[in-house]
């Protein structure tokens, strides 16, 4: 009688650098999931600290880990990497500085299983170092998909609030060497999956370390303007679709970024090169701003960075 061949459900990619402080939590929370039909691929991407020491440790004699050693490419490449090793029905990427809910495998194939999802989505939860905690929805529907409901592409862009059923990634990769791959990418992966849902629960938890571009002066945080060319070169995004994207990722967002600068020389230079890139790449971006419903500090905000004046701003943020 011939044998059946029953695919794994997920493979789990996890990237890995220099990240022995927070590895063990990650390796941890993946073992203690409570649907164990994955395979977890760490990606070693030239660590130079002790990761994949703890990393052995943690995994000892489960054999549903696999350690995958390559010269360091960054984080797009590592993920890359991991998907042409991956065998499970669905993909999920996890962070090694991260850690994952006890159900996440088990409620998001659930999920999958319900409405033959090529992607489902759930909340995340931030972490930050002043130990405060933030919680970014996965999106507020069941089921949908560009098609019904085109506003789909402006959900979360992370890479890890979300699994992919693997054949749906066959022909997709992440883009190597770009900062802010997530929002480059993802939102296309979206909008050209035929189901998309979404479990409403916290599952992933992203500790955001100081240090990051995110978090410091650093010019690549401007790179976010090069992603979200991508997303409308590929999808061929109208003006009013692109004013959207505009207002959440480079006003609100990059603002925030810049907000937590602590010199007040980059930070004030940040605040005025935003709002130029922003006058050239979304011409109306303070009209656009009116038609939304804005808390009055944040129209305040927007108002001080119209009109350049950064120094009353900084007060504001209370800086």
């Amino acid at each position: 009688m011939a044998l059946v061949f029953n695919e794994m459900k997920f493979s789990i990619i996890v990237p890995v650098y220099n990240v022995e402080d927070y590895i063990a939590k990650c390796l941890d929370s993946i073992k203690c999931q409570t649907l164990g039909d994955f395979e977890c691929l760490i990606i070693d991407d030239g660590s130079k600290d002790k990761s994949i020491d703890i990393a052995e440790t943690i995994i000892g004699d489960d054999e549903r880990f696999k350690i995958y050693h390559k010269e360091n490419g960054g984080l797009s490449d590592a993920r890359n990497f991991g998907m042409k090793k991956a065998i499970g029905e669905y993909l999920f990427f996890a962070d090694s500085d991260d850690y994952i809910a006890p159900t996440l495998l088990n409620d998001t194939y659930t999920m999958a299983m319900k409405y033959n999802s090529d992607i489902v989505c759930f909340d995340m939860e931030y972490i930050w170092p002043d130990e405060r905690v933030s919680i970014s929805k996965g999106g507020e529907f069941e089921v949908s998909s560009y098609k019904e409901n085109p506003a789909l592409i402006f959900i979360n862009n992370s890479a890890n609030n979300k699994i992919y059923r693997r054949s749906f990634m066959t022909d997709k990769e992440f883009i190597k060497g770009m900062w802010y791959e997530d929002l480059a990418i993802i939102p296309i992966w979206l909008a050209k999956a035929n189901n998309v849902s979404y479990v409403n629960k916290v599952l992933y938890y992203y500790v955001q370390r100081s240090g990051s571009i995110s978090h410091s002066g650093d010019e690549k945080i401007f790179a976010i303007y090069d992603s979200l060319a991508n997303v409308k070169n590929n999808l061929q995004l109208s003006n009013d679709m692109m004013k959207d994207l505009y207002l959440d990722n480079c006003l609100e967002m990059t603002t925030l970024r810049i907000r937590d600068i602590s010199d007040a020389k980059t930070r004030k230079a940040f605040y005025l090169r935003n709002v130029r890139t922003l006058d050239k790449e979304c011409p109306r971006w303070y009209e656009y701003t009116k038609e939304r419903e804005y808390p009055i500090k944040k129209r305040l905000v927007f108002f001080l960075l119209k009109y350049k004046m950064i120094s009353l701003l900084d007060c504001l943020y209370q800086k």
